[in-house]
């Protein structure tokens, strides 16, 4: 890997420390090496001589949507080459919340529609199909639905369908650049193939081995309660699945393999060029197709501020989610031989950062119903259940553009001491350096936090009360979890960080790359945040892996079929 592409040395060690943590114990042994790849040659010695193969599928990038693809070109019959330039796979997928959206009628009949989720369910049936584009007609698919749904006379259950699941995506990522000149939406087409194989996709993993927990909530962003999350920590399963999954079905994985450009013959793009760490040149083709799964550009400060066309400062020095190999390779290569590109001017920030690294490890809270957002001065400043770029534009106006997370022992998921968060960081760890304030009251926690006197008890009380009535009448607040009165009382400072590149490579919905022209680049595939045109503007939170492993199955479907 290249290291110097990355500004900071102390977030380029503790991200790579994650990714490391994360993804240890995937096949083959050490530091997510699967087992049939060719990882470790460069350590052993390697002579330096050229290396030519052809496979029928190429897979560049080793994160989720990738192995998505490598394992679903070899189910699909398809030989398979993946190659990875970091030294381990996982990608952004491995230090994601692996949270995954999907409508799921029988996990989620054990949700309640609470009276807030109800009047904003209602308030679609007045709204305006001209008002909704091409999703228009979604619209009153969706309205039937609800009206069905209060008919039916059981709306203690919560409501869902892939339609609701289709207008938040929507309505979730419409947004129109700071100059006004830009509208952007999300494709109808990839929004309607994402929402109706998401629960598809689940069960696929579960195939795999995957075990999913039976408990919905809404992730932060997300906007309503279809969350999933697996038994594993955090994103790791995904990638120990997947990777087990291709090389037992035969795929060759290639780590420490950086690829550099794509070649192309008479107009088809028949394999890949790329470099390993030690210099040697490798050179892959392509019977059937090559599937690009770099990633976003997440990483790559100067590319960020080259697109930014959303936000009114984008600072080359802003912390990232991400992994330091979301570099933008995969969007470059794929510009070079022609691609379209769609939304690169949107970039979503994460607003509940580790204010140091810019990780989202490092804290306590559960899921959006329950989180309670103060500033500095101990106040709510924003409904805590709305989208991300909400919630980042709010806290960035906040003093020093941090604020806290407020927990109770019950809303951040019952933490023991000697214990680890669903980070895997140890709680006491957290407690003695700061990154987590403890107190047995109220009022010794906004001591600690230097908060005026009386400020954080009189927020809670009042937000409390917002519980019990199940109304907000400060921000509007969509949906509650239980009240924060079970000491002791914790509080996780935070503040927004890059978390997703929304623009890259358009597809359609085989995940075959278009080009200016909108007609498709025979042999060329794409799946993930290296593409565009499923999140529009603002990604809900739970989408992503949800997008990933979907469109990654498809692209390697599709690359193994020649579609």
């Amino acid at each position: 890997m290249k290291m110097k592409r990355i500004n900071s040395k102390v977030i380029l060690c503790l991200m790579l420390s994650a990714i490391m943590a994360l993804t240890t114990g995937c096949s083959g042994g050490a530091a997510g090496t699967p087992a049939g790849g060719d990882a470790g040659k460069a350590a052993a010695g390697s002579t330096g001589a050229a290396i030519n193969k052809t496979a029928d599928v190429i897979v560049v990038g080793g994160g989720g949507a990738g192995l998505a693809a490598a394992t679903s070109a070899a189910e699909n019959g398809a030989s398979v080459i993946l190659i990875e330039k970091a030294a381990i796979l996982g990608g952004n997928t491995a230090r994601s919340g692996g949270v995954f959206n999907a409508v799921d009628p029988e996990r989620q009949k054990n949700v309640k529609m609470t009276k807030p989720l109800l009047e904003d369910l209602t308030a679609l049936l007045d709204a305006k199909e001209s008002d909704f584009g091409d999703f228009g007609p979604t619209l009153t698919v969706l309205k039937g639905q609800i009206r069905e749904y209060l008919k039916s006379g059981d709306k203690n259950v919560l409501f869902d369908s892939v339609e609701l699941h289709m207008i938040h995506t929507y309505l979730g990522g419409k947004r129109v650049s700071l100059d006004g000149k830009t509208t952007i939406t999300g494709k109808l087409d990839l929004v309607r193939t994402l929402c109706t194989n998401a629960l598809g996709s689940i069960q696929w993993l579960e195939g795999y081995g995957l075990k999913w927990n039976d408990n919905i909530s809404t992730v932060l962003g997300a906007l309503w309660p279809r969350t999933h999350s697996n038994t594993m920590p955090v994103g790791s399963g995904y990638i120990k699945t997947l990777s087990d999954a291709a090389v037992k079905l035969g795929a060759e994985i290639m780590l420490e393999t950086k690829a550099n450009e794509l070649i192309v013959e008479n107009g088809k793009v028949v394999g890949v060029k790329a470099t390993k760490t030690d210099g040697t040149p490798v050179t892959l083709r392509a019977n059937k197709g090559v599937v690009m799964a770099t990633g976003g550009f997440g990483a790559n400060p100067e590319m960020r501020a080259k697109y930014n066309i959303y936000w009114e400062k984008m600072p080359l020095d802003m912390p990232t989610t991400n992994s330091p190999t979301a570099t933008g390779d995969g969007i470059i290569m794929g510009e070079a031989v022609g691609a379209n590109l769609v939304g690169m001017g949107f970039i979503q920030l994460m607003p509940s950062s580790q204010p140091v690294t810019g990780l989202l490890s490092g804290g306590l809270w559960s899921s959006a119903e329950s989180q309670v957002f103060v500033n500095k001065e101990g106040k709510r400043f924003v409904n805590e259940y709305a989208e991300r770029d909400v919630l980042s534009k709010a806290a960035l106006k906040q003093t020093d553009s941090m604020f806290y997370i407020i927990c109770d022992q019950v809303t951040a998921g019952n933490p023991q001491p000697g214990g680890k968060n669903g980070w895997g960081d140890n709680i006491d760890d957290l407690i003695k350096t700061k990154s987590v304030y403890k107190a047995d009251t109220l009022e010794d926690l906004e001591k600690q936090l230097g908060m005026p006197s009386g400020a954080l008890v009189a927020e809670i009380r009042k937000y409390n009360s917002y519980i019990d009535n199940q109304k907000d009448p400060d921000f509007g607040k969509k949906n509650f979890g239980p009240k924060l009165e079970k000491p002791p009382f914790y509080a996780t400072p935070r503040t927004s960080s890059v978390h997703h590149t929304m623009g890259g490579l358009e597809i359609d919905s085989y995940a075959r790359v278009l080009d200016k022209s909108g007609k498709v680049i025979p042999g060329f595939y794409a799946a993930g945040e290296v593409t565009g045109g499923i999140h529009a503007g603002n990604r809900l939170g739970g989408n992503a892996v949800a997008d990933i492993i979907t469109f990654g199955r498809i692209a390697g479907k599709s690359a193994a079929k020649a579609q």
